[in-house]
């Protein structure tokens, strides 16, 4: 019932009714629910996030690069939490993985032609 909450708040964040579906990207929907469900692999998550966003300052390379590390960090480290229900916990997070790098798919193309943002530190500038 948990994977199954969890996906469903995903989806609706990802394409709510009331918004004629369109949402927003997932990431930080999908991080509250790994955290709920496994904290370890969610501490994992955002240090592959911070990894990467600290130095090249591109949130969406960020957060599809800590996307794809998910299913790894579950499968590593779910059968601590979830034992022999661990199955149903793997499968979502591929879901919820492969859903977030399909919403960056215009950021990734930006990215490929170096026409991405980045984030600025310094007052005053921007990137």
């Amino acid at each position: 019932m948990a994977v199954f909450c969890g996906v469903a708040a995903l989806m609706g964040h990802l394409k709510p009714v009331y918004l004629d579906f369109k949402g927003g990207k997932g990431v930080a929907t999908a991080a509250g629910v790994i955290f709920a469900l496994n904290w370890i692999a969610g501490l994992i998550v955002l240090g592959v996030w911070l990894l990467v966003f600290l130095p090249f300052r591109y949130v969406s390379l960020a957060s599809i690069a800590a996307a794809i590390t998910l299913p790894v960090a579950q499968y590593f480290t779910g059968a601590r939490f979830w034992g022999d229900l661990v199955l149903p916990v793997h499968a979502s997070c591929i879901v919820a993985a492969f859903l977030v790098v399909m919403r960056h798919r215009e950021n990734i193309q930006r990215l490929r032609n170096g026409e991405e943002k980045k984030i600025s530190f310094s007052k005053g500038r921007s990137a």
